[in-house]
């Protein structure tokens, strides 16, 4: 083989190296397939256990089911839901984390907290679907038969007792603030980082009085363990009829919702959210997520994106008001 044919087979090489590397990068290039096409991570701010954790629970196999991918779930609590609803805030705007949280990070927290880094401005609703409420209750073996009689213990004996909530900022909090403020009750407030341990609490003696969702404290009511003594609610729960309401009472001048909704942040493409909003429309016409959400003790509260956006906003400068007349932001 003479050296003029060598020299031209070494010349064609790096040409033929470089070929395989433009094809390799090309393919690196590419565009990613139709959304979804891997898991996706919906995000909880909330403790297991949370009336938000629950209802996450109930609708993410049929969210799994209706995408085609793995849908997995992820606690992260912390500041009354701050945390993880930041975290999500600033997740890139592809539709791979999504937000599962109560209306409280988006009203009553905003209400009450001091230097908060996210607004409902960053992120896209998807929408609403399950809600709950908050009731007030104490152990069985507790002396108070009713509302009544809890209230005048506290007046007669007051900065004697203290009382638990999932949060500082959460519904809980705020409507055990406001029948403190409305009876004139000095009752000190004990902040736990989840409504389960509010309630262990409560069941150890370590607290006299709780305040946390229905969905949480449900299954102690059934077994007799827990009393309530009242709830967030409109109307009486056909569960629970016993149960009064701070609304009948006049402690309150609105029912306070815990509203379970979805979200992502913005600028998320608006197919992507639309791909998620629509299978969340879906899910809420199952059957099986009506009982499965009767049996956790949640109601079915179904709002479309721009109707749950909406009623989020209305919610908010209502809270707001009441925050600011019971001089409640920290």
């Amino acid at each position: 083989m003479n050296r003029a044919v060598l020299q031209s087979r070494w010349c064609r090489f790096p040409l033929f190296i470089l070929l395989l590397l433009a094809a390799a990068m090309g393919s690196g290039c590419k565009k990613e397939g139709p959304y979804p096409n891997h898991e996706i991570e919906i995000v909880i701010p909330f403790a297991p256990g949370e009336p938000a954790d629950i209802a996450a629970r109930i609708i993410q196999p049929k969210l799994s089911e209706l995408l085609g991918v793995p849908v997995g779930l992820v606690n992260k609590p912390g500041g009354g839901g701050a945390l993880g609803t930041f975290a999500v805030a600033k997740a890139p705007p592809d539709g791979y984390q999504v937000l599962a949280t109560s209306s409280s990070v988006f009203t009553v927290l905003p209400a009450t907290a001091s230097n908060l880094s996210y607004s409902l401005a960053d992120f896209t609703p998807l929408g609403s679907y399950l809600s709950d409420w908050s009731v007030i209750a104490v152990a069985v073996e507790s002396p108070w038969k009713n509302l009544e009689q809890f209230v005048e213990y506290a007046k007669k004996n007051p900065g004697k007792l203290n009382y638990g909530s999932p949060g500082a900022g959460t519904v809980s909090h705020f409507a055990m603030e406001q029948l403190k403020q409305f009876y004139k009750l000095e009752i000190e407030h004990v902040p736990f980082s989840g409504a389960v341990q509010v309630k262990e609490a409560l069941l150890t003696g370590q607290l006299e009085v709780a305040a946390a969702g229905l969905a949480t404290l449900a299954p102690l009511f059934q077994s007799g363990e827990l009393r309530p003594l009242v709830t967030t609610a409109e109307d009486w729960l056909p569960k629970y009829p016993d149960i009064p309401t701070m609304y009948e009472k006049g402690i309150s001048d609105f029912p306070m919702r815990i509203g379970m909704g979805l979200f992502v942040s913005a600028g998320t493409a608006k197919e992507i959210s639309e791909r998620l909003s629509g299978a969340l429309a879906t899910i809420m016409q199952d059957p099986a997520v009506y009982a499965a959400a009767d049996a956790a003790g949640l109601d079915v509260d179904y709002r479309n994106p721009d109707a749950s956006g909406k009623v989020l906003g209305i919610e908010a400068v209502v809270i707001r008001a009441a925050a600011e007349e019971f001089q409640m932001k920290n």
